[in-house]
């Protein structure tokens, strides 16, 4: 009956670090999953939010110029800044 006993324990025991292990495994597949989704999601946001400051710093750049053509337009020179 101890030799019974024992080895229903010592199975109950087996059960439980299995069903651990499982359930880590499925949390780290699950982690995985979600990391690429964001990643996924997160691409297209950072190359719109990329061009976009790529579009507003070549406008400022634009508006410099201008702003600083008129001034030298204005002091009597001609020439426009590089």
């Amino acid at each position: 009956f101890d030799r019974v006993c024992y080895a229903v324990r010592q199975l109950s025991i087996m059960t439980q670090q299995v069903r651990a292990a499982f359930q880590y495994a499925t949390l780290n597949v699950f982690q995985i999953s979600s990391r690429q989704q964001q990643q996924q999601q997160a691409q297209p946001s950072t190359n719109t939010s990329l061009s976009s400051n790529i579009i507003a710093f070549a406008q400022l750049q634009a508006m410099q110029q201008q702003k600083s053509s008129s001034v030298h337009r204005a002091g009597g020179s001609l020439r426009t800044t590089p």
